[in-house]
């Protein structure tokens, strides 16, 4: 089967892939939702809120590994469109000593930093503290293992490899649902033992990737020899620093408003926004799969010199991971008290209402994540880094404000949505300066098509629901069927140009028949 994928034509292995990352969706979706509901159940509110507020500040402490991780994609990627595979070689030998670097600066800071926060800013009762330092130290080790084994990903994703990367998440997936099984069973210790288990996972879950890529891929052997590129070294390096700013904006975007958040209401709102990031991660998979697949196309094709697919990729890329996370979110932002209740035995304050909004911020991102990856592919990111990164910080000494001033929590990510609004606009106007994108066949084939259908078809499920008035699974699947079954009509005919659906349809009608190959079957 893997064979079989890595064989086939770009468009059609962008459609394998992406059918192949659903597979993994679809199972550790279901698993995590599994594990959220027995941590949940096993930590409490107060354990769960902790937890989730000290992989804030570490993940707020981590912009450096988001850094090189984009920048070691992009590169990789590019080689690959240029057949440069002398250059590919160095490129990840540089991104190995680099991650090993920087995994070395993030546990500094994370043990200087995360110890002076948790002792004298954040509100964390006396009792909890030492628990609370045991976890930094725990899920500073899994910070260390997830920073190592991005090379690795990155390696596996350039090669479009996605049946090995996903074979891996939900192996690492099905772990964590054990951890949390096991603490159920538990009566002392359980949030200090939860992060360790952790840290094993990720340790468990690098060491494979180590492995198959050393196995598969003659480029991941490591011979420090080899490495004598000056220039291309100090091209990653200037790539990483404008990708920090990015980084760096978009925690303390996220991960800040957890932290005034804290400051202002304590752990027990910490759990509530934990879990409604969770419910956007989960559901973001959906269209990310789209971006993971179609991502190196996008670079490939800006190095092999041809503009216009890259261009013609990237619109694509923005309309279907709109679509797909609009599909999911629809029925979701309608029924979410009656789904959270189904999920969660006890749901935290505010959960409903953050959930809501951090889904809108998300659909509004998707509209322009293919034009982001347009502009990174040409390399001149640092206009898009600095006036986008700006607006994100922003963000943070206005929330605060928001909240000194009595406004309610969910303030800030009205904030938040307003400013992803104006970052929308601008990424279209980058894209256009540096790409040299028609801003006419973004909204043309990209805004007005999605916002189109996302109303129609929200609306269709909004009148579902409320012509049945009391919360039921019915509801839920008469709300689900209606919006859902409106947005693929719509988005078939009018979401998707006549040339796209029939290549649409010929590529799954080629995938069946490898499937039923596959399976030994004979086709007449």
């Amino acid at each position: 089967m893997v064979k079989c994928v890595l064989q086939m034509q770009p468009g059609n292995k962008v459609i394998a892939n992406t059918l192949i990352l659903y597979v993994k969706i679809l199972v550790t979706t279901c698993v995590g939702l599994l594990t959220t509901r027995y941590v949940l159940e096993a930590l409490g509110i107060d354990d769960y809120g902790l937890y989730n507020l000290i992989a804030g500040i570490i993940a707020m402490l981590s912009f450096f590994n988001a850094a090189m991780s984009a920048a070691t994609q992009r590169f990789l990627s590019f080689a690959f469109g240029k057949k440069d595979l002398i250059e590919l070689r160095k490129i990840f030998h540089y991104s190995i000593i680099l991650h090993i670097v920087v995994s070395i600066l993030i546990i500094i800071l994370i043990e200087i930093g995360g110890r002076y926060l948790i002792m004298n800013i954040l509100s964390i009762s006396e009792s909890k503290i030492d628990a609370a330092i045991n976890v930094l130290h725990w899920i500073s080790v899994s910070t260390f293992f997830s920073i190592l084994a991005v090379p690795y990903i990155a390696i596996l994703t350039s090669r479009e490899n996605m049946f090995l990367l996903s074979l891996i998440d939900i192996i690492e997936a099905v772990l964590k649902l054990g951890i949390a099984i096991i603490l159920l069973f538990l009566v002392a210790h359980k949030l200090i033992l939860y992060a360790s288990l952790i840290a094993s996972v990720m340790c468990v879950s690098l060491l494979i990737k180590i492995g198959v890529c050393y196995k598969k891929y003659p480029e991941t052997h490591i011979s420090l020899k080899s490495v004598h590129d000056k220039d291309l070294l100090k091209r990653i390096t200037r790539f990483t620093g404008w990708s920090l700013i990015g980084s760096v904006s978009s925690i303390a975007r996220g991960q800040g408003i957890a932290v005034i958040l804290n400051i202002f209401y304590g752990v027990v709102i910490n759990a509530a926004y934990g879990i409604a990031n969770q419910v956007n991660g989960l559901l973001s998979f959906f269209s990310a799969a789209i971006m993971q697949s179609i991502r190196p196309q996008i670079i490939k094709s800006e190095g092999a010199q041809d503009r216009p697919r890259m261009l013609k990729l990237s619109l694509i890329a923005c309309r279907y991971m709109f679509f797909l996370c609009a599909l999911f979110s629809i029925p979701l932002i309608i029924e979410m008290p009656y789904i959270l209740n189904l999920w969660l035995k006890e749901v935290p304050e505010y959960t409903i209402v953050f959930c809501r909004l951090i889904l809108f911020i998300t659909l509004l991102s998707m509209l322009t994540q293919g034009l982001s990856v347009s502009i990174e592919a040409t390399g001149k990111i640092k206009w898009l880094q600095v006036i986008v990164g700006t607006l994100h910080v922003i963000n943070f000494p206005i929330g605060y404000w928001l909240l000194k001033i009595g406004y309610p929590p969910q303030s800030v990510l009205i904030c938040i949505l307003s400013e992803e609004a104006v970052c929308l606009l601008l990424r279209v106007i980058i894209a256009h300066k540096i790409t040299n994108l028609r801003v006419r066949d973004f909204i043309t084939k990209v805004l007005i098509r999605s916002v189109a259908i996302f109303t129609i078809a929200f609306g269709i499920g909004y009148f579902t629901a409320h012509a049945v008035h009391d919360e039921s699974f019915m509801r839920l699947l008469l709300t689900t069927g209606s919006s859902s079954g409106s947005f693929i009509l719509c988005g078939w005919f009018l979401g998707t140009e006549r040339e796209e659906r029939r290549r649409i349809g010929d590529i799954i009608h080629k995938f069946k028949l490898r499937s039923m190959q596959w399976g030994g079957l004979k086709i007449r």
